[in-house]
C-alpha cells in the first residue's frame, strides 16, 4: 500500500520513523563490519554508513561513527556524485564509486560508495558508504609524500556496478594497484553489500509506512533539527572568539588560528591567519575542514539531536586558498588528520570563555597515531596494517579526561592478538604513562606506552604518523598542559614522523600525549587528589615547556 497521508509533525510518528531510519543505516554498518576483510575496517571500525534523500542530504547515519565521514559523505554526494551522474543517468544496480581526496574526504584510502534507492520507477533515496581500504598504492600512509600523486591510485567518479554488474575492468586495475588485492577486493565487496542493506532496508520501510516518497519526512526531520540547533546557537553572545595552537608539522611548526563569529542564531569560521600548505602529506581538504568545524560546534551546542543535513545548516566555514587547510587539490594529504583532527580542539580553546561547562581541554587522541607495519616476509608475502595509538582526552567540566581515548575520530584499536597476526609483530607492552595527564581541578587523560618488536627475519618498514611531541596538548580555563608524545627506536629517541626501517628483533617505543587539563588545579577537590594518591598520580605543576599559546 502507497500514497497513504502521514502526519510527521506527530511528535510519536515522526520519533518511530526517524528511530527506523537510524536502525537501517545501523543495519549497514553491521553488514560491513562483521563482512570485510582489513583490520583497519573490521577491528578499528574505520568506517560509515550513511542514507541520504534524494537530494543527497542526510537523513540518518549508523550510530558508532566517524565525525568526519558523516559530513563528507553527503557533501561529496551533492557536490560532485550528482552533477556528474544525474538521476536521469542511472538505473536499478548501479553503484557509483571515488576515491578522489578532493571529492570525498581528503585522502586516496577511503573510497565513497553511493547506491541510488529506486522505487516505484524513481529515485527516493542514496545509501552511502565510506571505508578506509587497507591500502591503495603509491606510498603507504604516511606524512612524507610530496604531492598526491605519489599516494597511489585515484579513481575518478565511476560506475563501479552497472545494472548490477561489476566494472571488471576498474576492479582488476584497483587489484593491480596495490599491495593487499585479496583485502582490498574484500572490503569493496563488504560496502557494496552495506549499501545493499540500506537500499532493501528503505523499501521495506517505505512500504510498511505507506509511503510514495521520503522528501516529506526528510524536510521535517531537517527542519527540526536546524531550529534544535539555532535555538542553541541564540543562547549564545553575539561576537567574535578567536584562538590559536602551534603544531610541530613535519619540518617546520604549523600554525592553527580560528575566529567564531556567532550571529544570532548562526555561526561562522574563519581560519584566516592559519599556516600556507606544505609539500607534505598532513594538508587538509576542504571537506575534511568543514566537518571537524561542524562536529565541534555540533558536540558542544546540540549534542543530543541525533546528526542529519539539518544540522549543518546554521554553520558556515571558510579557508583561505593556499593555506594548510584549504590547499590545492593535488596537494598531499594522506596523514591529513596530523593537523585537521586538531581542529575541535581549536574551536573549543576559542570558545572556551563563554561556553567553560561544556568545553574539554585539548586531547591527545587528537590527532590518532598511526603505526603503519608494512613489507614482504621470508616466503615473498605482503603484509600491512596500521595500528592505532590514542592519547589522554582532555579535561572536562565535572570529570577527568578519559584514559587513551580516540577523539575526535571515533575509531576503535585493533586488538594485540589479531594486529600481531596480520603483521610480524610482537608488541611487547602496553601500558598507561602515570602523570602524562596534564593537572587541573579536571586532570587530562593518561596517554599510553607501546613496545613492538620486529619478530621476522627480515627488515620491515614502519611508518610513524605522529604529532604533539615538540607541541603538548594545552588545557583551558587554567589547566595545565599534559606530556608531551615521543617515538623511540631500540631506546633512542628519533624523528616522529615518516619511514623508518626496523631491523630483525629491533624495538620501537611509542609513547602518545597525554590530554590538557580542565581548570585551576588548586581547585581539585581533596576527595580527587586522594583518589589521585590511591592510583600512584602525583597531578604535577606545569612542565617547563608549557607556555600560554592563548
Amino acid at each position: 500500500m502507497t500514497g497513504q497521508r502521514r502526519d510527521f509533525n506527530d511528535p510519536v510518528t515522526l520519533q518511530v520513523m526517524w528511530n527506523r531510519l537510524i536502525f537501517i543505516a545501523d543495519q549497514a554498518d553491521l553488514a560491513l563490519g562483521r563482512t570485510a576483510f582489513s583490520t583497519i575496517v573490521r577491528e578499528n571500525h574505520d568506517y560509515v554508513t550513511v542514507l541520504m534523500d534524494a537530494d543527497g542530504k542526510a537523513l540518518a547515519q549508523c550510530t558508532a561513527s566517524i565525525p568526519v565521514f558523516i559530513s563528507t559523505l553527503p557533501l561529496a554526494v551533492r557536490n560532485y556524485f550528482l552533477p556528474a551522474f544525474p538521476p536521469e543517468t542511472l538505473k536499478p544496480g548501479d553503484i557509483l564509486a571515488t576515491n578522489d581526496a578532493w571529492i570525498g574526504t581528503g585522502h586516496l584510502p577511503d573510497l565513497v560508495m553511493v547506491t541510488p534507492v529506486f522505487y516505484n520507477g524513481g529515485i527516493v533515496a542514496y545509501a552511502g558508504c565510506i571505508a578506509h581500504l587497507p591500502d591503495v598504492g603509491g606510498r603507504p600512509q604516511s606524512p612524507d609524500s610530496a604531492d598526491l600523486f605519489e599516494e597511489g591510485i585515484r579513481l575518478p567518479i565511476l560506475k563501479l556496478f552497472r545494472e548490477g554488474v561489476p566494472n571488471q575492468d576498474v576492479l582488476d586495475v584497483l587489484a593491480a594497484s596495490v599491495r593487499l588485492p585479496d583485502e582490498v577486493l574484500g572490503d569493496v565487496n563488504s560496502m557494496v553489500a552495506a549499501n545493499e542493506v540500506m537500499r532493501r532496508e528503505v523499501i521495506r520501510f517505505m512500504e510498511e509506512c505507506g509511503l510514495d516518497s521520503l522528501q516529506e519526512l526528510g524536510q521535517v526531520i531537517h527542519s527540526r533539527s536546524e531550529q534544535s540547533l539555532r535555538k542553541a546557537i541564540g543562547q549564545l553572545a553575539n561576537g567574535t572568539y578567536g584562538a590559536e595552537v602551534r603544531l610541530d608539522g613535519f619540518d617546520a611548526e604549523i600554525l592553527l588560528k580560528v575566529a567564531v563569529t556567532v550571529s544570532d542564531d548562526s555561526v561562522h569560521v574563519d581560519y584566516a591567519g592559519t599556516s600556507g600548505q606544505v609539500d607534505y602529506a598532513i594538508n587538509v581538504m576542504p571537506h575534511y575542514r568543514i566537518a571537524h568545524s561542524h562536529y565541534a560546534l555540533k558536540c558542544l551546542l546540540d549534542p543530543d539531536t541525533p546528526n542529519n543535513e539539518g544540522c549543518a545548516v546554521p554553520i558556515t566555514d571558510v579557508a583561505p586558498e593556499g593555506s594548510i587547510l584549504n590547499p590545492r587539490p593535488t596537494a598531499a594529504g594522506k596523514a591529513r588528520n596530523l593537523v585537521g583532527h586538531v581542529i575541535p580542539s581549536l574551536i573549543f580553546r576559542a570558545l572556551a570563555d563563554i561556553l567553560p561547562d561544556r568545553v574539554q581541554a585539548d586531547s591527545g587522541g587528537a590527532p590518532i597515531w598511526g603505526i603503519n607495519c608494512q613489507g614482504v616476509d621470508g616466503d615473498g608475502r605482503h603484509y600491512g596494517a596500521i595500528q592505532n595509538f590514542h592519547g589522554g582526552q582532555g579535561g572536562r567540566a565535572g570529570l577527568d579526561g578519559n584514559d587513551t581515548l580516540s577523539f575526535p575520530s571515533n575509531c576503535k584499536v585493533t586488538p594485540v592478538e589479531i594486529y600481531e597476526m596480520s603483521v610480524p609483530v610482537l608488541i611487547e607492552r602496553k601500558e598507561l604513562i602515570p602523570d602524562s595527564g596534564g593537572a587541573g581541578e579536571f586532570r587530562g587523560g593518561l596517554g599510553q606506552r607501546g613496545v613492538l618488536r620486529n619478530v621476522s627475519t627480515v627488515p620491515m618498514n614502519v611508518f610513524l604518523n605522529t604529532e604533539r611531541v615538540d607541541h603538548p596538548c594545552f588545557g583551558v580555563l587554567g589547566g595545565e598542559y599534559g606530556r608531551a608524545g615521543s617515538v623511540l627506536k631500540n631506546g633512542k629517541t628519533i624523528f616522529p614522523k615518516g619511514k623508518i626501517v626496523l631491523q630483525p628483533d629491533e624495538v620501537l617505543t611509542i609513547e602518545t600525549p597525554g590530554g590538557g587539563g580542565w581548570g585551576r588545579p588548586a581547585a581539585r577537590s581533596p576527595e580527587l587528589l586522594e583518589q589521585d594518591l590511591r592510583e600512584g598520580l602525583t597531578t604535577p605543576t606545569a612542565s617547563a615547556r608549557a607556555r600560554d599559546l592563548a
